[in-house]
């Protein structure tokens, strides 16, 4: 896997970029409400990269399965 990017988004991935980005994950983390134009862009290249890595990750066991 790629480093941060290891199949997981960390707290803000659980409920997905909305909710962080609203506050609404009911976690009462305390996370800010309101992000910039510049923040959310940030937010989801990260998470199309996670995305990315979490293929590679499923792709790869689809390789290991149909071999056995």
């Amino acid at each position: 896997m790629h480093g941060r990017h290891s199949g997981q988004m960390g707290h803000k991935g659980h409920q997905g970029m909305d909710a962080a980005a609203h506050g609404t994950c009911g976690c009462g983390c305390g996370e800010r409400r309101f992000l910039s134009k510049k923040e959310k862009i940030e937010m989801l290249e990260e998470y199309k990269e996670a995305l990315k890595c979490e293929l590679e990750g499923v792709e790869e066991k689809l390789r290991d399965l149909s071999k056995e």
